[in-house]
């Protein structure tokens, strides 16, 4: 191989090379924006995340605070509720235990009155 050969050999090499770098250079910058819009997310959704604890918190405090107002109240759990809301909140018991009612058992004429 001549002395002529081995300089283009070597600059078809530096053509690659610097092809290569440059793809290299594209692919680091698109990542890096793809790391700073995930970053931005990121910091959105750690936002949301804080507002949803303290909101819960606030929600949890209001449930406790009106529980506490009807603990005060004497003889609340002595009133009598008319029989048909007496079902209603048996029901309600129920679902809420999970005992609730399944679709086999809902006529549709139950559901027409």
């Amino acid at each position: 191989m001549t002395t002529l050969d081995k300089v283009q050999l070597l600059e078809q090499r530096i053509v690659k090379a610097t092809v290569l770098i440059r793809n290299l250079e594209k692919k680091i910058e698109e990542l890096n924006d793809e790391v700073e819009v995930l970053s931005v997310h990121n910091e959105e959704l750690q936002k949301y995340a804080d507002n949803f604890s303290s909101d819960s918190k606030l929600i949890e405090e209001s449930i406790n605070n009106a529980l506490e107002h009807l603990g005060t109240i004497q003889g609340l759990d002595d009133i009598e509720i008319m029989d048909n809301l007496a079902g209603d909140l048996e029901a309600a018991d129920s679902f809420t235990a999970g005992g609730g009612t399944s679709i086999e058992e809902v006529s549709l004429d139950d559901l027409v009155q």
